[in-house]
């Protein structure tokens, strides 16, 4: 079975189907006029323990918003990416190839968003032509700003009556250009950074092995002989990340491998990894992965 095309609401009420959301949808507004964005909410009073197939959407990235909590288990293909609580307030972005598999072990208040990748596009060109970015696919994660920018979607009819499909389109021109100034790569194919080849590598490798050590950008930047702007500026295009958030990302995954791999205390990975506490460490792991290190080690050791 072809998946369905979600350009039109019919669409879309057909992809929540095949993805086992059997009720009425709360909100299905869209697509919208000019971004051609939809915002859907949808909710369950009620557990499925079934599991069900997440599928691809095309054409456009999908953000995910958790307004209550979620206990869930989401599979990656054979690959348990997810399970147990996530916390209320988080979200997720899927990029338009992304599926897998899930299922809700609990009641639920979700709220999907489908943008078009040409919308994100075109705003990636204009943030920088030289280096347009798309979005990258994430765990759940809290973010403040993305909650506000959705909480006044979903209260457009009543903060712009009329105009409330305009005031959305205005919302999710303001919703990509933070995603894309915090949550973004550059495009494939566009001009490569000066920071490259064996340049980039060596510091790469000397971020690798002082990972848990106080990683100084003045001194990557000296190391690469420029300044600390003109570093930052061209570690972000070479990989994508600010050099603080590649030090941050690379510690908590080789925390999470630590927390699956071994039975060391929570805390002997955290001091291990560079963190001062054991708080900082929890706080940090969780706004990743969207659980605190400990019932992280446990849920995933219960999928297996």
């Amino acid at each position: 079975m072809s998946e369905p095309n979600i350009d039109n609401p019919e669409g879309l009420v057909d992809w929540f189907r095949r993805g086992g959301v059997t009720g009425p949808l709360r909100n299905c507004i869209g697509p919208l006029p000019m971004s051609r964005a939809s915002i859907v909410r949808w909710s369950s009073d009620k557990p499925d323990t079934t599991i069900q197939t997440i599928g691809a959407h095309a054409n456009n990235y999908r953000i995910a918003v958790l307004l209550e909590p979620l206990e869930s288990q989401i599979w990656n293909g054979e690959r348990a990416v997810c399970g147990g609580m996530i916390g209320a307030n988080r979200f997720r972005i899927c990029s338009p190839s992304s599926q897998g598999r899930w299922r809700r072990l609990s009641s639920c208040d979700i709220v999907n968003i489908f943008i078009p990748t040409d919308a994100i596009t075109a705003l990636g060109r204009l943030r920088d032509a030289e280096t347009p970015s798309s979005l990258v696919d994430t765990s759940f994660t809290p973010d403040r700003v993305v909650l506000d920018l959705v909480g006044k979607l979903l209260n457009a009819q009543l903060l712009a009556g009329s105009l409330a499909q305009q005031f959305c389109d205005s919302m999710i021109t303001a919703l990509v250009s933070y995603l894309l100034e915090n949550y973004s790569q550059p495009l494939p194919g566009q001009k490569p950074s000066s920071l490259c080849g064996s340049r980039l590598q060596k510091v790469l490798t000397h971020i690798s092995e002082s990972v848990a050590e106080d990683v100084s950008i003045a001194a990557l930047a000296d190391f690469c002989a420029m300044s600390e702007s003109h570093f930052s500026r061209e570690f972000r295009k070479a990989v994508g990340l600010p050099p603080h958030q590649y030090v941050m990302k690379l510690r908590l995954e080789r925390a999470s491998s630590a927390l699956l791999e071994g039975d060391a205390r929570i805390i002997d990975i955290a001091f291990s990894l560079g963190f001062n506490n054991v708080s900082h460490f929890s706080r940090a792991f969780a706004m990743r992965y969207g659980l605190p290190p400990a019932i992280f080690r446990r849920n995933h050791h219960n999928c297996v």
